[in-house]
């Protein structure tokens, strides 16, 4: 069926289809309403009926007195004008096929003729009959204007149900293919919205229009290039960070060689500051490539025990939230996340709270310090690798690779959610991750 309904492969050519459509439709509609409302079997105007009874009654009268009733029929009703005739005019017989002349004679019955009289505009209805009556007499009679004009007709319901139905068919038509035309565009606009290096790119289906489809087919290699872009710039850098390891180990050794204590000790933490860098270059990249383990768990319990093992190294801490709460995801990967803005939070502030809240599309987790917090407009650059916020939050001291919030980051959006920094009121930052929400089934029924 939908071979047969197949839209052409161009745009242009479906929008001219559309519009062609449309036009024929109204045109149908117009040919509808006009053939409905042209007159069928008029049987003439009503005036007709008036003009045979006065003349069946000047025929029954006497011909001494045909001219009073003549008199009194011209005052009585001012759309007719009789005049007595001494004999009708000749030629009666062919002209009386005219349709009104017709009309009238059928009215009178056998024994009368009607016909237009001569001498009257062609273009027009006949105002003027000539009436031989039975007798040999004649009759002539003049309608006023306007009287032989067919009255208006009135639409029908028919006309109106039939343009109603027409109207619908035509919105139908034109919602039918703007939606096969904008379908694909939609489809394709929310495609390049989503795409992100932190997912594997599901190809865009290449259907619709001959633009569109060879538009997804572009969007699907450049993701292609895009993602091969970046798989070969995270195996260069790990294998960067590995080769680096073996060099910093053979440095560690030849420090131990230096006999001055302070030059040593600053040696020693100048080398395990490089390899704290290297470490979490690798971790990073490593877990960038490592294919996710989803299910469902318990996301208030993981928040507890996070807060629980940094409480026990002397940090004061605390989590804030429902007792239980299902959550779907990679488990290892949500802890890892929470556990680098903790880190961050205990770093910069005093004083941690855990926040789990519900949302009706989205479960929020919130780590709030009450540290010196991030401008605004720094926030956005350190969501990104390797950006480091020491002087943002007044810190030049920090060990840190600048991986904390990259990495919470690229695991929110791995799960379909994201990371947002925000004002901590009335002082330090609040970090957000936004996960989406699990639906889990109700349970069972007790026997």
């Amino acid at each position: 069926m939908s071979r047969l309904f197949r839209l052409p492969a161009r745009i242009g050519s479906q929008v001219a289809l559309l519009v062609a459509g449309v036009i024929a439709l109204l045109y149908l509609i117009l040919a509808i309403a006009l053939y409905l409302q042209a007159p069928r079997n008029w049987p003439g105007p009503p005036a007709f009926e008036a003009i045979a009874t006065i003349v069946k009654l000047v025929a029954q009268t006497p011909a001494g007195q045909r001219q009073a009733v003549i008199a009194t029929a011209n005052s009585t009703d001012q759309r007719f004008a009789f005049i007595l005739s001494a004999s009708p005019p000749a030629g009666m017989l062919a002209a009386s096929r005219h349709p009104d002349a017709a009309g009238i004679a059928g009215r009178l019955g056998q024994g009368f003729q009607v016909a237009p009289s001569s001498g009257q505009d062609e273009h027009g209805p006949p105002r003027r009959f000539s009436i031989g009556l039975p007798d040999g007499t004649g009759l002539e009679v003049t309608i006023a204007a306007g009287v032989m004009q067919p009255p208006p007709r009135p639409l029908s319901v028919l006309v109106l149900a039939s343009i109603a139905l027409v109207g619908l068919n035509v919105g139908a038509l034109t919602l039918w293919a703007s939606r096969g035309i904008t379908a694909p565009l939609a489809r394709f606009a929310s495609a390049a919205e989503e795409f992100s290096i932190d997912r594997d790119p599901s190809p865009l289906r290449e259907e619709g229009p001959v633009e569109v489809r060879t538009a997804a087919r572009a969007l699907n290699r450049l993701r292609d290039r895009i993602h091969a872009l970046f798989a070969d710039r995270t195996r260069m850098l790990a294998a960067i960070s590995h080769d680096l390891r073996t060099p910093i180990t053979r440095m560690r050794l030849r420090v131990e060689f230096i006999e001055d204590d302070v030059l040593r000790g600053q040696f020693t933490r100048d080398l395990e500051h490089m390899d704290t860098m290297v470490q979490g270059a690798l971790s990073y990249l490593r877990d960038a490539n490592r294919p996710e383990k989803r299910g469902v768990f318990d996301l208030s319990s993981l928040l507890q025990t996070v807060a629980d093992e940094f409480a026990d190294i002397g940090h004061k801490i605390a989590y804030d939230g429902p007792h239980r709460i299902v959550a779907t995801g990679d488990t290892q990967q949500i802890e890892r996340a929470v556990t680098n803005l903790v880190e961050n939070a205990v770093r910069y502030g005093t004083e941690t709270i855990i926040r789990l809240r519900e949302a009706p599309e989205s479960l929020l987790i919130e780590v709030a310090d009450d540290g010196p917090g991030i401008p605004e407009s720094d926030r956005a650059r350190l969501l990104e690798p390797f950006m480091r916020g020491d002087e943002a939050r007044g810190r030049i001291d920090s060990e840190g690779f600048g991986l904390g919030l990259a990495i919470a980051h690229s695991i929110a959006a791995a799960h379909g959610g994201g990371l947002t920094l925000h004002d901590n009121l009335p002082r330090g930052l609040l970090a957000r991750i936004s996960l989406p929400r699990h639906r889990s089934p109700p349970p069972p029924r007790a026997a």
